[in-house]
């Protein structure tokens, strides 16, 4: 039986000058079921589709994940950790040392004016969310799109190097400023725990955070065989995070994707 993807919008988040939009593609049958026989249906994944809608806003992308663009918008390449609008020989230097040190991708792509651009459809879920004048840490492949005042740059954790005697940490986009993002997910966004800690402690067994504010405080610590069921961190390490700020949480993530990293390397 064939199908037609059918577009809906699901989300949407505004920020000044922009708007972003996730639009979803629900696969329905062309042709009516037969009347008086059972016709069980295979169904096509949905898929899923941002649109940023700039009004003489910025907005800044992951390389790659353009589509295609309509109306009087400029690109250029930014440099990562400069914002929307490079950085300048000086900043482009030292973003390059940055880059080489960490191997993280220098560039991001950078748009402004007025019109509308739409990212490559994908099957995993887009989550839209609120920057109110602060940072955002972002899982390594889980960054999409941001607008409005967001400057895109990089977070070097090193809770990990630092508990296992290294001396590199692990690079994560960071997000800061006030503005709008979207991040990606295998898992719905209706699933996620928003939480918000104020001055408490979160300690997660697994890779299960998508993404956490600036303001808290992250490490790695060891605890013993065996107090953790699950065991998925193999050698009983939990993440840890202190202070006040939002972590976004995702319980149901071993369901969707039971090992590996938080999203899909294929």
């Amino acid at each position: 039986m064939e199908f037609r993807l059918h577009p809906e919008i699901i989300h949407t988040a505004e920020a000044s000058g922009a708007r972003l939009e996730v639009t979803e593609f629900d696969p329905r049958p062309t042709e009516r079921p037969l009347e008086g026989f059972f016709q069980p249906l295979q169904r096509p994944a949905r898929w899923r589709q941002l649109a940023l809608h700039l009004d003489g806003g910025a907005a800044v992308l992951e390389p790659g994940a353009l589509q295609y663009l309509r109306g009087e918008i400029e690109m250029q390449a930014a440099v990562t950790g400069a914002g929307s609008g490079g950085g300048g020989l000086g900043g482009l230097l030292r973003g390059a040392v940055t880059a080489a040190a960490t191997g993280e991708s220098l560039f991001k792509t950078a748009y402004r004016g007025s019109g509308v651009i739409y990212t490559e459809p994908t099957r995993l879920h887009l989550l839209l969310g609120e920057l109110r004048g602060e940072d955002l840490i972002v899982d390594d492949g889980a960054f999409v799109a941001c607008a409005g005042n967001v400057t895109v740059g990089r977070h070097v954790n090193k809770g990990v190097a630092a508990m296992l005697g290294s001396g590199e940490g692990r690079v994560q986009p960071k997000l800061s400023g006030s503005g709008v993002f979207a991040l990606q997910s295998p898992v719905h966004p209706g699933e996620f725990q928003i939480l918000d800690l104020k001055g408490e402690t979160l300690k997660v067994d697994g890779n299960l955070v998508l993404a956490y504010t600036g303001g808290l405080a992250f490490s790695v610590e060891k605890s013993a065989r065996g107090l953790l069921g699950s065991g998925r961190t193999g050698e009983g390490y939990v993440q840890v995070y202190r202070g006040t700020g939002r972590v976004w949480l995702t319980p149901t993530l071993p369901v969707h994707a039971p090992a590996g990293p938080l999203l899909p390397t294929a």
